[in-house]
C-alpha cells in the first residue's frame, strides 16, 4: 500500500512538472498579443485619490516633486475650458506666490508603469495647456516646459530618467482665459518589455510670486499588449501574466472589494449637533495665525449653509476696517482622534461652503481656499503637527447673503499612528483689506475602509469587549482620558452612554476602551 501511494505521488509530481514545462513554454512563445490602449485612466474619468505630499492624483498614476521653496498642488480639474473630453483633467500647480525667492529647476509630475512587447512600435498622445496669472509678462517664453520620458528597468524613480524630451508647447495662457488645449503625439519602439512613462512640468527659473498651472488630459499609449491566456487544468485557472511566468493558485483567492468605507465616524461632534464652547464645536480646538486680520468662530444655525441637522461650524477671517492686511491668513479647527489601526486606510470627508460679504468675482478665483491635513499626534498635539496641508477642490465663492450648494470632499489615506491630529482650515491667500471671508463646515467624518493594502484587505479591529475602569478625578476630561489611555472621545462616549462629554463628575467610573 505504501509503495502504491509513493508511486501515485511520483506520478502526480511528474504530471505537475510536465504541465509546468508546457505552460512555461507557452508563456515564452504562445502568448497572444493585441493592439489596445495600455494606460489606465489616461482620460482621468476614472477618478482621483489623495496622495500625501502631492494632492488629488488620477487613479492609476503616481506623482512626484523635487521640493524647495515652491508649493505644489495636484487637483481634479473639472473646469470645462481646461478639459479635453469628459469632465475631468489632471491639474499640476507650481506656486511661489508667497515666497520672496525660489530655486531654479522645480519639477512636478505623474507616472505609470505598463507591459509592452519589446521592439514593437507604440504611439504616445496627450493634450494639455500651461496657464499663469498675468501671462503677458515680457519674460522668457520658454520659462515653463512640459516634458516626457521613460525608464525600462521597472523603477518608478523619476530622477533615473535620462531621456527627457520637451513637448513643443510654447503657449502660456492667462489663467482665467485659456485658449484651448495643445496636442502632442510621438511614436517609438519599445526598448524593453516593461516601461514606466513619466510626464513632468518644469519651472525653469527661480522666480518668485508666480503660479504655474498645467492641465493634462487624454493621455494615451497605444500598441501591442501581452494578453494573459487562462488555462483550465481541472479546477483553478492558471494565469500567465507574462513570458516565462506561471501562477498556479492552490485555491481560488477570495475577491477583494476595494474602496468599501463606512461604519461609525471616529470623529466626535463632526456634525456639530453636540454643542459649542466659545463658538467652537465641542471636541474641537480652534486656531489662527494672527497678523492683521480678525478671526471669528460661530455656531452656525442658518439652514441654508448647514448640510444636515441644525448646526454647523462657521469660521470667519475679517479685514473690514483695516487699511492693509497680511497675506496667508488662516484659521481652522482640529481634533485628536485615537483608537485607530496604525497603517490602516481611513476615509476623511466633509461638506462646506465659502462666502464673502461683497462681490469680488473679478479677482483671482483662488483668492480663498479650504485645506485639510493630518499628522501623528505627539505628546503635545496641535495643528502645528500638520505639514501636509492639501487644498480641497472647492472653487465656488458665494455672496454671504446668497449661498449656493454645499460642496463635498472625501479622501482616503493610511494613518501614520494609532492617534492622529485631523485639521481643517480656511485660507485667505492675499493681503486684501476690507474683506470678510466666511467658511461653513459640517458633517465631518473619519471612517474605516476595507481597501487592499500589501496584497490583501485591511482589517480594522473593532473595540475589544474588555475595558479599563477609570475613576474620574478632579481636572479629568473625556478628551484628556482618551489621550491618556490611547482611546477616543467617541469610543468613551459610546461605551459609557454619555450624552455630553463635558458632563462627567469626580468619582464617576468610566469604561475606557483600548482598541
Amino acid at each position: 500500500m505504501k509503495l502504491q501511494t509513493r508511486i501515485q505521488r511520483l506520478l502526480g509530481i511528474a504530471l505537475a512538472l510536465a504541465l509546468l514545462g508546457s505552460l512555461t513554454l507557452a508563456g515564452a512563445s504562445g502568448l497572444a498579443v493585441v493592439e489596445q490602449e495600455l494606460l489606465v485612466n489616461g482620460n482621468f474619468e476614472g477618478g482621483f485619490t489623495y496622495v500625501p505630499g502631492c494632492g488629488q492624483v488620477g487613479n492609476g498614476w503616481g506623482c512626484f516633486t523635487n521640493g524647495g521653496t515652491v508649493d505644489y498642488g495636484f487637483y481634479d480639474d473639472q473646469w470645462q475650458p481646461v478639459v479635453a473630453s469628459g469632465a475631468h483633467s489632471q491639474l499640476i500647480e507650481l506656486n511661489t506666490m508667497q515666497y520672496a525667492a525660489s530655486q531654479a529647476d522645480r519639477y512636478a509630475g505623474i507616472y505609470q508603469s505598463v507591459k509592452l512587447v519589446k521592439g514593437q512600435n507604440y504611439q504616445l498622445q496627450l493634450k494639455g495647456l500651461m496657464r499663469e496669472p498675468n501671462a503677458s509678462r515680457g519674460d522668457d517664453k520658454w520659462r515653463y516646459r512640459v516634458q516626457w520620458g521613460y525608464t525600462t528597468d521597472g523603477t518608478t524613480d523619476w530622477t533615473k530618467v535620462g531621456n527627457w524630451a520637451e513637448l513643443p508647447w510654447d503657449k502660456i495662457d492667462e489663467r482665467t482665459s485659456p485658449s484651448g488645449l495643445q496636442s502632442f503625439s510621438t511614436t517609438f519602439a519599445a526598448p524593453s518589455d516593461k516601461l514606466t512613462l513619466f510626464i513632468r512640468v518644469w519651472k525653469k527659473w527661480g522666480t518668485a510670486y508666480r503660479d504655474l498651472e498645467v492641465n493634462l488630459d487624454a493621455i494615451s499609449l497605444f500598441g501591442l499588449a501581452v494578453q494573459p491566456q487562462p488555462v483550465v487544468i481541472g479546477g483553478p485557472v492558471v494565469v500567465l501574466p507574462g513570458p516565462g511566468e506561471v501562477v498556479i493558485p492552490a485555491t481560488a483567492p477570495p475577491p477583494i472589494t476595494p474602496g468599501a468605507c463606512g461604519g461609525p465616524s471616529m470623529i466626535y461632534n463632526g456634525s456639530f449637533e453636540n454643542g459649542f464652547t466659545g463658538g467652537v464645536g465641542k471636541g474641537w480646538t480652534a486656531f489662527n495665525n494672527g497678523g492683521r486680520a480678525a478671526y471669528g468662530f460661530y455656531d452656525e444655525q442658518w439652514s441654508s449653509v448647514i448640510k444636515d441637522g441644525a448646526h454647523g461650524q462657521l469660521i470667519e477671517i475679517n479685514t473690514l476696517g483695516m487699511a492693509a492686511s497680511d497675506p496667508n491668513r488662516s484659521a481652522g479647527i482640529y481634533q485628536v482622534v485615537g483608537g485607530l489601526a496604525r497603517g490602516a486606510t481611513y476615509e476623511f470627508s466633509l461638506w462646506g461652503m465659502m462666502r464673502e460679504r461683497t462681490d469680488n468675482s473679478a479677482e483671482d478665483k483662488y483668492r480663498y481656499r479650504v485645506q485639510w491635513g493630518y499628522a501623528a499626534a505627539d505628546q503635545d498635539p496641535s495643528e502645528a503637527d500638520v505639514t501636509n496641508w492639501t487644498e480641497l477642490p472647492w472653487d465656488s465663492i458665494y455672496l454671504r447673503t446668497g449661498p449656493g450648494s454645499m460642496a463635498y470632499f472625501a479622501a482616503k489615506f493610511q494613518v501614520p499612528s494609532d492617534k492622529v491630529v485631523i485639521a481643517v482650515r480656511a485660507w485667505k491667500k492675499w493681503g486684501t483689506a476690507g474683506r470678510e471671508l466666511d467658511v461653513n463646515l459640517d458633517a465631518i467624518k473619519l471612517t474605516g475602509c476595507g481597501c487592499p493594502r500589501d496584497g490583501g484587505p485591511i482589517v480594522i479591529p473593532p473595540p475589544q469587549a474588555d475595558c479599563t475602569w477609570v475613576t474620574v478625578a478632579r481636572g479629568d476630561t473625556v478628551f484628556g482620558l482618551a489621550m491618556k489611555y490611547n482611546s477616543s472621545v467617541a469610543l468613551i462616549m459610546e461605551r459609557n452612554k454619555l450624552a455630553n462629554p463635558n458632563l462627567i463628575y469626580v468619582g464617576q467610573k468610566l469604561c475606557i476602551v483600548d482598541p
